[in-house]
């Protein structure tokens, strides 16, 4: 299952590469474990918690709530 939307950053990335978003404006919660490519990583990797970011993503192998970051965009809202 893949999914597109927007979300927020509720954990900056952490020593694990983990990062820890909240469906915006709802509140499933959501962990990329995984990255396409180092860009991809390089870029949710330097953003903060609180930034709503526009991303793809897809199920991390067969992990519950892990997913991979195929792409990913800040968001700026209005």
């Amino acid at each position: 299952m893949d999914r597109t939307g927007r979300y927020t950053i509720v954990d900056e990335c952490n020593n694990h590469g983990t990062v820890m978003l909240r469906e915006y404006p709802r509140n499933e919660t959501l962990y990329v474990v995984e990255y396409d490519d180092p860009d991809v990583e390089e870029m949710l990797s330097s953003l903060d918690a609180g930034t709503v970011v526009e991303i793809d993503l897809r199920r991390a192998g067969r992990r519950g709530n892990a997913w991979c970051a195929e792409s990913v965009q800040p968001v700026e809202l209005l």
